[in-house]
Order: structure tokens, then C-alpha cells, then sequence
């Protein structure tokens, strides 16, 4: 990646087919995974203790192959295998069982990833590839306890020489990186502590995102109607937190024109009576507003967040991400590298009181 200096791994003793021994817990391949999340930071955190690797965008995708048979899940949990057949022959070639975590993302001719493309993937025989990087079980062992180290190593064997597969390469340098990825314009970086776990769901100071722009998934709860020619004014959107839908900001760009009512027939179909938002929608400017069941999730693009935690200015839609459910889209307020390094020190222990030892 340019000049930044990518890390090296210490070898491992290799088993079949040159992949490294297992060393984790003898376990039987697990059914589901939920996938390990990252915290948001503002920007990039500069530490050893972390290894940095290319944010991809994509779909994420974990896949289970054992004996010939592969299921490839969405995030929400969603079989994903008939969508992607090259990237499912790949995974039955591998010659290993195993249980791997990654992107499924689309490159163009200059070999950006183009979310567009895969969106519109239509899977047959177009070129994808599956950005791999991390290896949760292998033949029998569970690796999840083992550093993420160890894992990736294990990871870059199993999937070397071997076509469509993309193996994700890590660096020592996330502020270099970082400003590699805004100058090719690219989606962001990841930060992962060398010695992490995969656990499961976690979203703590261990993996951490810094993208280059300001986009999240919302999720949608209303639309504003248009006084004009188009189908709509703009799309309301928000978060969950603890459980409630909060409202976050509204959207009025980057829709085609062309797609714009079946959008609005889908909102349709969706159409409440009551607001599914915990907290008041503002400035409304007196739009007529419709409401409807929070069940679509959309990629948007924005400014900067305001101190109340509302979205400044109108954003950008960017496009449905239908791999995600609602539910799980929580409320996002970027932390600062002071803030993380916070989380990281060790908890600090309580006296005893007086008089007790």
C-alpha cells in the first residue's frame, strides 16, 4: 500500500497443506458468529500496541465451510451464499474447514472498490473478491482466544495463492495509512490491538474505525412530502440507543431521479400512523410528514455532528444497505484518541475500607 511498511509475522509450525498447526480449544464448528464490531474514533490513534489495516467497502460476510458445504452470512445473519457463487467455489477450494471473517467487495478498472458495483452484482461470473481478515476456527479448533496475531498469520497461509480471495494486509503506520486512504480517496482504516480476541458482538476500545469521511447507516423512519415535481422532500432517519429509535437528521440529496418512486413505494408500503421516533423531529418547515415502520437501513454522508447530537445540514443519501437490520444500527458518536486511550488503561482497584482487610 504506497510506501507504508506493511507487518511481518513470525512463522508458525505448519500442518496440512502448509497451514499453521491450530493452537486454540478443540471445539466443534460453531452455527452462527455475530461479528466483532469496532468503535469510532475521530482520528487515527498512534500506538504499537495496534496493527492497521485498509477499511473495505463492502459487504461483510462471514463464511462456514466443512466437508464441501459453505453458508456465507450476512451481517444480520442473512445466507448470502447463492449471491456470490465465485466467492463460494473459492471457499469449497480451500480444502479446509473453517470459519472466516471478511468483506465481499467489487473492484473497478482502476481497482477501487465500487459499493455501487456489488450492489448491483448480479452473480454470475462479473470479477468480485473476498477481502479476508480473520480466522475464527479451523479443522476442529477454535481460534477466537488466540491473538489476533496469530490468527491473521494462520489466515494468510490458508488463503495464499489462491484467486479471489484478497488477503488483508496489516501496517505499523495508521496515521500514514490514513492519510494514504484520504488521498486515494478511500473508505478509511481499522485499528486492531496485536493481541485482541475475536469476541464476538464486542464493541470496545480493541478494534477501532477511522473512516475518511463522515458516513454512517441510519435507519429510516419517515419522509417529508415535496412541493414540487419530485417524490419526495427528504428521508428522516435516526439510531437506536438503548433500545429506543432516536432521530438524528434528514435527507434530501443524492437520490437519481429515476429511483425516487420506488423509493417512495416502499416507504408506502411501510406507512404508520404514529412517529417510531423516541425524540421530536425538527425543523420540519412545515413539510407534510408521513411515518413508517423502521425497518429500512440506508448509507448517508454528512457534514459534522452538532452538540446536541443531531446531524448538521441535510446529508447524503448514499444507498440502502440491505445486509444489515435495523436493530442494529446504533447511535455513533466518533470517540476521540484521548478518550480511547482512557478506555485502555486497566481498571483501577477501589481501596479497602477502614478497617477491613
Amino acid at each position: 500500500m504506497g510506501t507504508i511498511k506493511k507487518t511481518t509475522a513470525a512463522a508458525r509450525p505448519r500442518g496440512k497443506a502448509g497451514v499453521a498447526k491450530p493452537a486454540g480449544k478443540k471445539a466443534p464448528m460453531p452455527s452462527s458468529v455475530a461479528p466483532m464490531l469496532c468503535t469510532l474514533t475521530r482520528e487515527p490513534i498512534r500506538d504499537p500496541d495496534y496493527l492497521y489495516e485498509v477499511k473495505w467497502d463492502g459487504y461483510r460476510i462471514i463464511s462456514y465451510v466443512q466437508k464441501g458445504k459453505v453458508r456465507m452470512d450476512s451481517r444480520s445473519a442473512k445466507d448470502y451464499t447463492t449471491r456470490y457463487p465465485l466467492v463460494t467455489e473459492a471457499l469449497r477450494s480451500l480444502g479446509h474447514d473453517a470459519v472466516i471473517d471478511g468483506e465481499v467487495v467489487v473492484f473497478n478498472e482502476e481497482g477501487m472498490p465500487d459499493f455501487d458495483a456489488l450492489q448491483l452484482y448480479n452473480g454470475h461470473d462479473a470479477p468480485i473478491s473476498y477481502c479476508v481478515f480473520d480466522l475464527l476456527w479451523l479443522d476442529g479448533y477454535d481460534l477466537m482466544a488466540l491473538p489476533l496475531e496469530t490468527r491473521k498469520e494462520m489466515l494468510r497461509q490458508l488463503v495464499a495463492g489462491k484467486p479471489v480471495f484478497r488477503f488483508s494486509e496489516t501496517f505499523d503506520d495508521g496515521p500514514g495509512l490514513y492519510k494514504e486512504m484520504l488521498e486515494r480517496n478511500l473508505e478509511g482504516i481499522v485499528a486492531k490491538r496485536r493481541d485482541s480476541p475475536y469476541v464476538p458482538d464486542a464493541r470496545d476500545f480493541r478494534w477501532l474505525k477511522t473512516p475518511t469521511r463522515k458516513r454512517q447507516e441510519f435507519v429510516i423512519g419517515g419522509w417529508a412530502e415535496s412541493d414540487k415535481a419530485r417524490s419526495f422532500k427528504s428521508l428522516l432517519f435516526g439510531a437506536y440507543r438503548d433500545g429506543q429509535l432516536e432521530w438524528i437528521g434528514r435527507s434530501g440529496g443524492g437520490y437519481k431521479q429515476k429511483d425516487m418512486p420506488g423509493i417512495l413505494a416502499e416507504l408506502k408500503k411501510r406507512e404508520v400512523a404514529a412517529s417510531p421516533f423516541v425524540n421530536p423531529v425538527l425543523d420540519t418547515k412545515g413539510a407534510v410528514t408521513h411515518w413508517v415502520k423502521p425497518e429500512l437501513v440506508a448509507n448517508f454522508e454528512f457534514a459534522t455532528w452538532t452538540k446536541s447530537g443531531r446531524i448538521r445540514k441535510p446529508a447524503t443519501f448514499l444507498g440502502f444497505r440491505n445486509d444489515k437490520k435495523a436493530k442494529q444500527v446504533v447511535r455513533e458518536i466518533p470517540k476521540s484518541v484521548e478518550v480511547i486511550e482512557e478506555e485502555k488503561k486497566p481498571a483501577r482497584k477501589k481501596p479497602a475500607a477502614r478497617g477491613k482487610t
